[in-house]
């Protein structure tokens, strides 16, 4: 390893991650760094690392929900984040879940 050393708490493996990935996933991957390191310079380096792989497969149901956030079929029920079928990862199920929270305040102050 060079200058970047890895954060992730528990630990890591060095291995190929393009073998835990199907094709597309990787071309992909192969052309957005070097793009995006075009618009923030500083981004990639020789010795970055990517640290593991994330799936959405934690959660194969979606909890059905109206456009105030609710269950359609729950009244009282505000589905949120990944395990509702929400979010794919961290940042999107914390995204979800402030609109939810928002949701929520607005219903119990009854706010259109």
């Amino acid at each position: 390893m060079g200058d970047v050393k890895p954060s992730y708490t528990p630990g890591i493996t060095l291995t190929d991650l393009s073998k835990a990935l199907p094709d597309f996933a990787v071309d992909a991957i192969r052309e957005a760094i070097p793009a995006f390191n075009k618009k923030i310079q500083g981004f990639s380096s020789d010795d970055g690392l990517l640290t593991g792989v994330e799936t959405r497969t934690s959660s194969p149901i979606s909890i059905k929900r109206n456009k105030e956030f609710q269950s359609i079929n729950t009244e009282g029920l505000f589905p949120a984040g990944e395990g509702a079928g929400y979010a794919g990862g961290i940042l999107s199920a914390g995204i979800d879940g402030i609109k939810v929270a928002e949701a929520v305040a607005k219903s119990m102050l009854k706010i259109d």
